[in-house]
């Protein structure tokens, strides 16, 4: 303290003080709310989706965000909301739904990756012989970017959100399965 003394920091020299204490307190509490927003938005995504997603890449789909939520679900096994800034306001859209279903028949499309050419990818898991006890054949798995913005998220991150998501579906049912990888060109998976 005695390099203090004699020295004077006048009028500006303290506001630049104040400034610089209360943009490190900003900043210290944006940095642990963001961190707060991942921690919570990965555990939404975890528990609506039912582990079959990896949140981390579901949460960098198309325009990354640190703040998901699960919407209603309707036919779906999940739909996510993401936030966004609509006029000032902070808003949360939906943005990523993901559906399973389990067939019990013949497989159709098995490995196949079904590409509608905006914004939906489906893929047919077959299982190597039907479930026992359930007879389940094959898990179908569609991923979709829910955004209005049809190229809002690159077709070959929802194919591989869709297999990631239908090997693990598959597992979760006694399934046993391979998929191929993600085609290059979906007009041809």
């Amino acid at each position: 303290m005695s390099w203090i003394r004699g020295r004077r920091l006048g009028t500006g020299g303290v506001l630049l003080v104040v400034a610089a204490v209360c943009a490190g307190g900003w900043f210290t509490y944006d940095w642990n709310r963001t961190r707060q927003d991942r921690a919570q938005s990965r555990a939404a995504i975890t528990k609506a989706c039912e582990g079959l997603v990896d949140p981390g890449r579901v949460m960098r789909l198309g325009t990354p965000s640190d703040k998901v939520d699960a919407g209603e679900r309707g036919d779906r096994l999940c739909v996510l909301r993401r936030a966004g800034m609509f006029e000032g306001q902070e808003d949360m859209y939906e943005f990523f739904s993901l559906g399973v279903a389990n067939s019990t028949g013949p497989i159709v499309d098995a490995g196949r990756y079904a590409y509608d050419g905006g914004r939906t990818v489906a893929v047919t898991a077959a299982c190597a012989e039907a479930v026992a006890g359930t007879g389940v054949t094959s898990v179908r798995v569609t991923a979709t970017s829910l955004y209005e913005n049809a190229d809002f998220a690159d077709p070959r991150e929802l194919a591989a959100l869709a297999r990631e998501a239908a090997l693990r579906a598959a597992a979760k049912q006694g399934c046993a399965t391979q998929l191929p990888a993600v085609p290059q060109d979906l007009r041809h998976g």
